[in-house]
């Protein structure tokens, strides 16, 4: 438990020094107040003549928030993990670093747990924008939906984090071990509407948050209980993975 700390203490360093949670935190902001002031003003960037428009509501709002978060926050969350463990193997300071008393386990979650939460800061200050702006230009879409929605997407992220750390830990080239993280996301997400898929698969997560959002309450519990045990299957897997690897 000593090594986990003082690997975390300095990971959580690390994501300060380097400005990834400042980054973070900005692209997650942006989107978050971008996405209502994009819906209030659209019929100024549409002319009418050329097209008309529904009557946004605030649901809408917050469902293509959503959607932009499991698209861009999954293309962040990549890249800041393709490289977590791969860099270092490449670099030769994973050696230094497990060459002291730090067990593997303990060098992968550490860095699991800083970057989560990066990903969880931003996905506050992203959520907290896009809730007053919503509420402002359109109406209150539900404090307690809202931040469960939010949540749900956070731990999607997260599952997103798992599964480029475990490739992360099996290649010493940090864009394949991104690129692999990205096909897997992306076909889990195509294939999130088929019958089995949508019942159990972590691309639906996202559907579910925006289910929650909506007011609809989460249709399939199936997928978040199957998401949430994933996420230690893979970083045990990353763990078993990367303590064969010669550093």
């Amino acid at each position: 438990m000593h090594s986990l700390r003082v690997m975390l203490h300095n990971e959580l360093r690390y994501q300060l020094r380097s400005y990834r949670l400042l980054i973070v935190a900005a692209v997650f902001f942006l989107f978050g107040l971008g996405t209502p002031l994009l819906f209030n003003y659209l019929d100024v960037l549409i002319p009418a003549e050329d097209f008309v428009l529904p009557e946004f509501t605030a649901t809408d709002v917050v469902e293509e928030y959503l959607s932009t978060v499991a698209q861009v926050g999954m293309l962040a969350t990549i890249l800041l993990a393709m490289g977590i463990v791969a860099s270092e193997r490449d670099r030769g300071t994973a050696a230094m670093t497990l060459s002291k008393p730090v067990g593997v386990g303990a060098f992968i979650l550490a860095k699991f747990l800083a970057l989560s939460a990066t990903l969880a800061a931003g996905a506050i200050v992203g959520a907290a924008g896009a809730y007053l702006y919503t509420f402002v230009l359109f109406d209150d879409p539900g404090a307690g939906n809202f931040a469960a929605a939010n949540m749900l997407a956070w731990v999607y992220l997260v599952f997103a984090t798992s599964l480029t750390i475990l490739f992360s830990s099996h290649f010493k080239n940090q864009l394949a071990a991104g690129g692999l993280a990205l096909v897997i996301l992306i076909v889990l997400a195509l294939t999130s509407g088929l019958v089995v898929m949508r019942e159990f698969s972590p691309g639906a997560l996202m559907t579910e948050a925006q289910s929650l959002a909506a007011g609809a309450g989460i249709q399939n519990w199936g997928v978040v209980a199957a998401t949430l045990t994933l996420i230690p299957l893979l970083l045990l897997a990353a763990w078993h993975v990367f303590r064969k690897k010669e550093l």
